[in-house]
């Protein structure tokens, strides 16, 4: 049986030589929820989002997704979790270049080994909806900014994520702009279930979303 909670951490520590970054850090997430942290720069908040992804290991604390503690799990099966329950949306889209559209969207669902097929549907709906109908053999380097954010939100999103992590997604793009690939964001995950957690330095950004925090000191306060 699935969770309500989507993410629990508990305790998380994380730091560097000569800088503890995370300090005893405590987030809940509930399921369907979407949630900012935002805070000054350089206070760990894309280090957080590392953990939360399982792209980096606390060095103490406890995660779980789904009820599903993953702190201890060995590195093949982050990875497989990563790849079935988590999306990534980044500020520098990450896109491959010597791809078009429709593939870059697929590559989320080569990686979680879903039928292609399936997943090409998937992706020709999401893309109508961040309104991109038509342009799927386009190649990347013909889209504006925008337009590469919502793809590469569109292959986050390919697999129906449980949790989508969101790093800065409209940190490129002007401010009318980023106020359309927010809504699609939101508006795309909550249509599917998904948990959001947007990393942000905006607070017109933050104050979208169903709660917000603030990471200080190595801890989350509410905003």
């Amino acid at each position: 049986m699935v969770s309500a909670i989507r993410v629990q951490a508990t305790a998380l520590r994380k730091g560097y030589p000569g800088l503890q970054v995370l300090d005893g850090l405590d987030l809940t997430v509930q399921a369907g929820e979407v949630v900012a942290i935002h805070g000054a720069s350089g206070t760990g908040k894309s280090t957080l989002l590392h953990c939360l992804g399982l792209l980096d290991r606390p060095d103490e604390g406890s995660l779980a997704l789904d009820g599903i503690e993953v702190t201890g799990l060995n590195e093949r099966s982050r990875a497989r979790m990563r790849a079935d329950c988590i999306g990534f949306v980044f500020q520098a889209f990450h896109l491959l270049p010597e791809f078009s559209v429709l593939e870059n969207v697929l590559m989320a669902a080569r990686t979680a080994r879903r039928d292609l097929a399936l997943a090409a549907a998937r992706a020709g709906e999401l893309l109508t909806a961040v309104g991109l109908a038509g342009r799927q053999d386009s190649p990347i380097h013909t889209l504006s900014g925008g337009e590469r954010q919502r793809v590469a939100l569109c292959r986050a999103l390919v697999t129906r994520p449980q949790l989508l992590l969101a790093d800065e997604p409209t940190g490129n793009l002007d401010p009318a702009t980023a106020g359309v690939v927010l809504e699609q964001l939101i508006e795309l995950a909550k249509r599917d279930g998904s948990s959001v957690v947007i990393v942000t330095h905006d607070a017109a950004i933050a104050a979208r979303c169903d709660r917000r925090l603030e990471l200080r000191a190595g801890r989350l306060q509410p905003a």
